[in-house]
Order: C-alpha cells, then sequence, then structure tokens
C-alpha cells in the first residue's frame, strides 16, 4: 500500500502526516510527503512531533513527481494542493483533507506553537481512521518524547590527569588517532561510533573525582571481541579492573572493566546471542571467559 501526502511546501502538514502514518502503520504502508514546492521543514513542526515520541527530522522537503503520484492513494491537505494536484494516473485514489495551516497562526509563540500541537493531532485522529478504513492495526508511538530530535552523534569532554598517556589510551581504545592534537587537548572523531571526543588538560589543577563519573561503555560485536579486547589491554599495560566473564543478572552480556589513565572506567561490552543464552547457568554465577583470570583485576 503506497500513500502519498500532497501540501502546497511540504513542510507542515505533509510533513507530519507522513510521520505519524510511518509510525502508526507499523511498517505496512508505504508512506512518502512532497508538495508542489519544497519550503524547506517547520521546525514547530518537528518539535510538535517529537513531543509524542515521533521524529520527522530526517524527513526531506521535497517537490512531487510523476513516479511519486503512482501511489495507490494521495492525501491533499490544503486546498491549494487539492486545487492544483497534478493529474493522476489511473487507478489512484485522492482524497482531500482540510486541514488549516499552522503556520498561519497568530499570536506569541505559545500560542503558535499551542495551534500547531492541535493540527498534529487532529491530523493524528485523521491518519488512525483512515488506518481503520485499509483495517491496517495501529501501532501507537510508546510516547517518549525526543529532547534532541534527528541527533545522530555523540559528542563528549573529558579532563584528564595525563593528556599524553590518555591519549595514547583512547586511540587505542578507539582505533583512531586524534585529528587534532596540542598542549591543552586532544580530539577524536570516530566516525563507526558517531562520536567526537576531547581529552582536556586539568588546567585548574583541581583533583578529578573519577567517582561522579560511573563509567564510559563501548559495545563490540561479540564474546570474541570481548576477549581480545582483554589480550591488547594486557600487550599496553593498561589497568585490567574486571577481566572478561559472562554475566547474568540484568542484561546479560560479556563484559570487560579497564581503566583509562586518569582513573574512569571503561566497560567493553557485547550482548548475548541466542546461543549464548542457553549455556545460562541455574544459579546465575559469573562465568569467566579466559581461563585463570577469576579474582583477578584490580576490583
Amino acid at each position: 500500500m503506497k500513500v502519498l501526502f500532497l501540501c502546497t511546501g511540504n513542510s507542515c502538514r505533509s510533513q507530519m502526516a507522513e510521520g505519524w502514518l510511518r509510525i502508526l502503520g507499523g511498517g505496512a504502508v508505504d508512506v512518502a510527503s512532497a508538495g508542489m514546492e519544497a519550503h524547506g521543514k517547520n521546525p514547530r513542526a518537528i518539535a510538535a512531533m517529537a513531543e509524542i515520541g515521533i521524529d520527522i527530522s530526517g524527513q526531506q522537503s521535497k517537490i512531487v513527481t510523476d513516479e511519486m503520484l503512482k501511489a495507490d492513494l494521495v492525501i491533499t491537505v490544503c486546498g491549494h494542493a487539492d486545487e492544483h494536484c497534478p493529474v493522476l494516473p489511473p487507478r489512484v485514489r485522492k482524497v482531500h483533507w482540510p486541514i488549516e495551516d499552522p503556520a498561519r497562526a497568530e499570536g506569541d509563540a505559545a500560542a503558535v506553537m499551542a495551534r500547531f500541537r492541535e493540527i498534529r493531532d487532529e491530523i493524528g485522529q485523521r491518519v488512525r481512521g483512515l488506518l481503520g478504513e485499509l483495517q491496517i492495526a495501529i501501532h501507537e508511538p510508546n510516547g517518549q518524547a525526543l529532547l534532541v530530535p534527528g541527533a545522530g552523534e555523540w559528542h563528549m569532554s573529558l579532563r584528564v590527569a595525563d593528556l599524553a598517556a590518555s591519549t595514547v589510551f583512547y586511540s587505542a581504545l578507539l582505533g583512531v588517532p586524534p585529528k587534532d592534537r596540542t598542549a591543552r587537548y586532544s580530539t577524536f572523531i570516530v566516525p563507526h561510533l558517531r562520536l567526537n571526543l576531547v581529552l582536556l588538560v586539568n588546567d585548574r589543577g583541581a583533583p578529578l573525582d573519577t567517582y561522579s563519573l560511573y563509567h564510559l561503555g563501548l559495545a563490540v560485536p561479540d564474546k570474541a571481541a570481548v576477549i581480545a579486547a582483554y589480550w591488547r589491554a594486557r600487550a599496553l599495560g593498561v589497568e585490567v579492573v574486571k577481566p572478561p566473564r559472562s554475566t547474568w543478572k540484568g542484561t546479560p552480556l560479556h563484559e570487560l572493566w579497564l581503566r583509562d589513565p586518569t582513573g574512569y572506567l571503561i566497560e567493553i561490552y557485547a550482548r548475548m546471542t541466542a546461543e549464548d543464552l542457553q549455556t545460562r547457568p541455574a544459579d546465575d554465577r559469573e562465568t569467566f571467559l579466559v581461563p585463570g583470570t577469576a579474582g583477578t583485576g584490580a576490583g
């Protein structure tokens, strides 16, 4: 089932409708949106949808094409698009939803945002009605608000006791050399983790409270990678806090705990496979992955 939402500029109503149908349809509907023109996405539409846990920041504002019109259903969400809708191919059904443009709302910022929420909810109800008509199960969003919609990169800065030693440690941990290195900082760009990490000298001379930062975690593909990280750490002289082990309480993991030169804890972990879970001991006692390491480590 292919559905196209069409409006004038593909910035507000059609964008929200696309996001609603993608989530509520649970993947059963191939949905897109477009405009007679492309005005760009409205930040308030993105924010309103994010409040209910639907991220539309990755959607694009685009001009409708002949290929897009080859849908099963075209829904116009504004009068201009309804009146100027291109000629549709045979057997394409067209429906019009007369929805007011929230971008035309007047008043202060709070009043305008309130109108966006009202239109958002109206579109949501219309989409639910459409799914009922199509006899497609509705998958409600989880309601988790997105504080930062569309975030795709993690940026962290750490003050360290020894910049040179920490630069060597994180180069080995992350598998990349520092992009920039000065007497005051080292910067790492790690594409495979979407991570920007900056190590900063402790120029205030104040004690670094490593107790406050509980740990940094780094996921690896499997148990073998956890064990390999252990031997690599040993070869580099990195402090091993807890040797490789399988733990079952909470989330079952294969894990290794290290300590960086400043004293921050680093957890290297891999999630259990279905085959791993079949070996779970009856008493949930941890299992050490390298013979002779039980009871070793700094902690």
